[in-house]
């Protein structure tokens, strides 16, 4: 186990403990350091999925930064309150006397075997992006492999992009690159787009996308970087950048024993203020049903849990 930071103690109750550490717990945890909370930070990973983006140019103040060195700031920014920070999996969380009554504490356990308790818990805990799982996925990942066409599409100005995925997200992507790519190609399973109608049209109506209906993308392709993709069908496409759109998992496996409740999407239930329908459990980032899903809106939603975690504690204690 690694203890980045000093002051981490097992044996004493937080008042907050944070789970996970990309933009939205991270932000939490500089919140609640400066409202007193006793406040502990637990991830598997620093940063989480936005350490994969290669450039960011939409968070405001830094004109262009890699996802990486913008984590590694946010770090150093919440190491300089000397926040406790844990690097380990959380694999086990549940309330401290396993009964659910208002005001009791919580237990956190990681991999490593260790527990803590809390007073209250705010769970940054993001979502996977479903992956495609073909040969290539993995080795061309920042290299011409992208999750994240919001992030990336500037940097494919004047190039070939294949887009894969029919829902929205898919959709949105490809006119997305249709402003800065020459063509762009969207593979998609099945016969006809899922998406909403507005955005089937604008797919279809736009000259520079090209939709494949009826196939999978089966290989990636390329030396350094990518250079083409291979077709079910039995095609090859030469593009420079693949965006894969298949949608994201949220991991909410880790919140089933305290029942909070989850939408149809398993995204976790929040209330304007970042609550959940547990008292003292809080949510934020990309695991919530929050409809836009950024950095920026993540850090927003990391100061209000922090806030809510106050205001309970608060209580708590009177």
């Amino acid at each position: 186990m690694l203890y980045q930071t000093l002051g981490v103690n097992m044996e004493e109750t937080y008042d907050v403990v944070i789970i996970g550490a990309g933009a939205a717990g991270m932000t939490a945890a500089i919140y609640a350091i400066r409202y007193k909370l006793k406040t502990l930070l637990i991830a598997s990973e620093i940063g989480g999925t936005i350490n994969e983006a290669h450039i960011v140019e939409n968070w405001p103040g830094i004109v262009k930064v890699s996802g990486l060195d913008l984590m590694m700031q946010m770090k150093a920014h919440v190491d300089s309150f000397k926040v406790p920070v844990i690097e380990d999996e959380v694999i086990g969380l549940n309330y401290a006397n396993d009964t659910a009554e208002a005001g009791k504490n919580f237990k956190i356990v990681t991999k490593n075997n260790d527990s803590v308790n809390a007073k209250a818990v705010i769970l940054a805990i993001g979502t996977k992006r479903r992956q495609l799982n073909v040969k290539g996925e993995k080795e061309f990942l920042g290299k011409g492999v992208s999750y994240c066409a919001t992030c990336d599409a500037p940097f494919y100005k004047g190039k070939v992009a294949v887009v894969i995925g029919g829902a929205n997200s898919a959709c949105m992507a490809s006119v997305l690159l249709s402003e800065y790519c020459e063509k762009v190609y969207q593979v998609y399973r099945q016969s006809s787009l899922r998406a909403e109608p507005t955005w089937v049209d604008r797919v279809t109506e736009n000259k520079k996308i090209q939709v494949i209906y009826e196939a999978n993308v089966t290989e990636i392709h390329g030396e350094k970087f990518v250079e083409k993709v291979k077709l079910d069908n039995g095609k090859e496409l030469k593009v420079d950048g693949v965006f894969i759109e298949v949608g994201a998992v949220p991991n909410i496996a880790l919140i089933k024993n305290l029942n909070i409740e989850v939408d149809k999407a398993d995204c976790i239930i929040v209330d304007s203020d970042m609550k959940t329908n547990v008292p003292g459990a809080c949510a934020a980032g990309d695991v919530t049903n929050t409809k836009l899903k950024q950095l920026i809106t993540a850090a927003g939603d990391g100061a209000r849990a922090a806030l809510s975690s106050y205001k309970f504690v608060k209580e708590m204690k009177k």
